[in-house]
């Protein structure tokens, strides 16, 4: 392609491919997404469908999101992140979260605070719990969340090995590197990133490390709902949401611009997640069948913004948006 058919094609590039509007629509897109995925999950749950068949679901979609990332690795760098993005999010919905489930429903690890302290809520009670049964102090974590937060060394020790990848490029790891004054060595010179694999990377550590940290401040065993470590942590992760948001409003190019959004997203959707907690609204994502246009605007607006990312022009030599 010329020089002057490349300027051509950008020209009449639609404005909304263009900062400040990009940065803001990835990020309204990763949003969506977890909205969507409370939606998947409330579903499969909770909506009467027989463990087996919803068991069985999860795994083909989760394994669909799988196909997707192999399948953008040869990609253009938009199309390869928007593949990895989307076969990341299904994977860690589907496999991730669907197995957590699965394993906490069928092992009795549920936890209550009650005046006598700590209690266990085996899995007869916790039925008995769902069923009416107000006798019973109602868990602050399912079995599925005390098992993700058993899971917070790995992810803290992978985040490490991952900080030792002299080609990583993730702003937080560089960040942490500069802060300590860590060099583990001159980046490759020519690498190309694989940007669905990146993606798909990005969405399950940022989902997990979000959930982990959560998982933490609100344990009743260790600082609890109502913490002043809780507040300070929530009042911390406002203005680092702020920082990084005004950041992704300044991205020019639509991959980067996801793949920031990813993060971006994962740290402000602490924000909507704690307020939840502490009952401040009902989640219309989650109670869909109570807010129906709300809902059906979420499906709507997630599938428009899908599409139009798929259809970013993109230069050819760069595989880069234009």
């Amino acid at each position: 392609m010329t020089t002057a058919s490349l300027d051509a094609r950008m020209a009449e590039r639609p404005w909304y491919y263009s900062a400040p509007y990009v940065g803001g629509l990835a990020f309204s897109w990763v949003v969506l997404e977890k909205m969507i995925a409370h939606i998947y999950l409330v579903t499969l749950i909770y909506a009467g469908i027989p463990e087996a068949i919803a068991y069985s679901i999860a795994f083909v979609i989760g394994a669909f999101g799988l196909v997707l990332v192999w399948k953008g690795l040869d990609k253009n760098e938009v199309r390869a992140t928007w593949m990895g993005f989307m076969g990341g999010g299904l994977v860690w919905v589907f496999w991730f979260e669907m197995y957590l489930h699965f394993i906490g429903a069928n092992n009795n690890f549920a936890l209550a605070a009650t005046d006598a302290g700590i209690q266990y809520l085996d899995k007869a009670q916790v039925e008995a719990l769902f069923a009416g049964d107000t006798s019973i102090p109602r868990p602050y974590f399912m079995g599925a969340h005390v098992f993700l937060q058993s899971s917070t060394l790995f992810c803290t020790m992978l985040m490490i090995y991952m900080g030792m990848n002299k080609d990583i490029r993730c702003r937080l790891i560089l960040w942490v590197r500069k802060l300590f004054g860590l060099r583990p060595g001159k980046p490759t010179q020519g690498y190309k990133p694989q940007y669905a694999r990146v993606a798909a990377m990005e969405v399950l550590f940022v989902n997990w490390f979000m959930y982990t940290l959560m998982l933490l401040v609100n344990d009743e065993r260790i600082f609890g709902l109502h913490h002043i470590v809780t507040y300070v942590t929530s009042a911390a992760v406002t203005l680092w949401a702020g920082y990084i948001i005004y950041k992704q409003f300044k991205q020019r190019e639509v991959g980067l611009s996801i793949r920031y959004a990813i993060a971006v997203g994962g740290v402000f959707w602490f924000l909507p997640e704690q307020a939840v907690l502490w009952e401040w609204f009902r989640e219309p994502w989650v109670y869909y069948l109570d807010y129906p246009v709300t809902a059906s605007l979420i499906i709507v607006a997630y599938a428009a913004l899908a599409v139009l990312f798929w259809k970013t022009p993109v230069n050819p030599q760069t595989g880069k948006s234009l």
